[in-house]
């Protein structure tokens, strides 16, 4: 089986100090782009300190690299290309592709 390959940019849910976090990480430069609190769109990274930032930079890491590599994830960077082309219709299975 193929390893589904990662987009520019990924994000994930973490659990930090009772509060639930999603942490978006830039996988071209490897460190975190911004981190909100679920269900906001406040990015509070200019607010945090910086063992904080490591610490769900690795969790992070952890989440992604598990939905990379587990069977059920499927690829949708082709669908990410075709929503960013603007291309309308039914897209095509991966076996047709």
């Amino acid at each position: 089986m193929a390893k589904n390959r990662a987009r520019n940019y990924e994000w994930a849910t973490v659990e930090y100090e009772q509060g639930s976090y999603d942490v978006c990480v830039c996988m071209v430069f490897e460190q975190v782009d911004e981190i909100r609190p679920v269900d906001s769109e406040i990015n509070i990274i200019e607010l945090m300190d910086r063992k904080s930032i490591e610490w769900m930079y690795e969790k992070a890491m952890e989440e992604i690299n598990t939905n990379l590599n587990a069977p059920h994830f499927k690829d949708m960077s082709r669908m990410e290309y075709l929503i960013d082309e603007g291309i309308e219709g039914p897209v095509m299975d991966d076996k047709a592709a």
